[in-house]
């Protein structure tokens, strides 16, 4: 085939939804009659729902342009673990004030097609949560 010098300008984008489930034992221990934690840990399951996007323009030497776009997605399980702590004050009206953290770890999600590929790297996460729990 035929090549010919030129430029690609545009745009790339990848569109992912993860949807994340986990599953292990959690251990809680009452400290006294107004503090409590908990420790847990185990398997983290992902679904990741990408779709990779571009839209370009290709600028060829000789002053002529030409339009590329289209799409491609893909659907993949992802593998990985976790460990959370959570720290319980009991309040006086049945409640708990809580603070946690938890430490989770997920596979990459890819998608490619036709010489193209995107990756989302999700490796490792911190995430602090804090609320109010009060079951009625």
């Amino acid at each position: 085939g035929d090549t010919s010098p030129g430029n690609i300008t545009g745009s790339r984008t990848l569109d992912t939804t993860l949807y994340n489930f986990r599953l292990g034992p959690v251990m809680h221990w009452d400290v006294n009659r107004r503090f409590a934690f908990s420790l847990g840990g185990g398997a983290a399951v992902g679904l990741a729902s990408s779709e990779y996007k571009f839209n370009e323009k290709i600028h060829f030497s000789d002053g002529g342009v030409a339009s590329n776009r289209g799409s491609f997605n893909n659907t993949e399980v992802l593998y990985g673990g976790y460990a959370d702590v959570t720290l319980m004050f009991h309040t006086v009206e049945h409640a708990d004030i809580f603070i946690g953290a938890r430490f989770m770890t997920l596979s990459d999600a890819s998608v490619s097609s036709e010489g193209r590929e995107a990756r989302l790297e999700l490796g490792t996460g911190l995430y602090l949560s804090a609320g109010v729990n009060w079951p009625f």
